[in-house]
């Protein structure tokens, strides 16, 4: 894959999760936080959790259902993707699992009361962050798959991982590092 552009990250490891800080640089600046946490264990493996967002300094903690739009989407999540390979490399036994903070059902009723996109019966912001990394992965699966393992799931159909298939709606994906 041709090299993209991204921001210098700042790693900060804590005693369960890893960050990466790094500023967006658009219209303002803001700082971001990438955050792995383990959610779970399956099969001897630690399943982290991939966060992002903007970064709660006073907290230390990521705001992941706010939309910035500083005018700089493809720098950043590229930054955000640059930061897996990093991750495995010190992890190399951890699975990441990557779902949206924008899928749960309880994101619809939130968000409709304050649609800015006029939203009446079904809310178009609904599951629009895995959508974004459904595409990347869809787009640059032959590519990734040199290095990576994909599983998806899909939580109204089977609810449990199956084998990732390009252009399938998955609520969740799960990303294991080949040996």
């Amino acid at each position: 894959m041709k090299t993209l552009p991204i921001y210098d990250t700042e790693q900060i490891e804590g005693e369960i999760k890893i960050q990466y800080l790094f500023a967006s640089v658009g219209e303002i600046t803001i700082i971001k936080a990438i955050e792995y946490s383990p959610v779970t264990t399956m099969g001897g493996r630690t399943i982290y959790n991939l966060g992002f967002g903007d970064y709660d300094e006073a907290n230390g903690t990521i705001i992941d259902d706010i939309n910035s739009n500083n005018g700089d989407i493809y720098v950043v999540f590229n930054t955000v993707l640059s930061t897996v390979p990093v991750f495995f490399e010190t992890n190399p036994d951890a699975v990441i699992i990557v779902s949206g903070s924008d899928s749960h059902d309880e994101f619809i009723s939130d968000c409709l009361p304050y649609c800015k996109k006029k939203c009446t019966d079904k809310c178009k912001n609904h599951q629009r962050r895995i959508k974004t990394y459904r595409y990347y992965v869809d787009k640059n699966f032959d590519e990734l798959c040199k290095d990576f393992i994909f599983f998806g799931r899909n939580k109204t159909k089977e609810n449990t991982f199956v084998q990732y298939i390009p252009k399938q709606d998955y609520d969740d994906i799960l990303v294991y590092k080949k040996k």
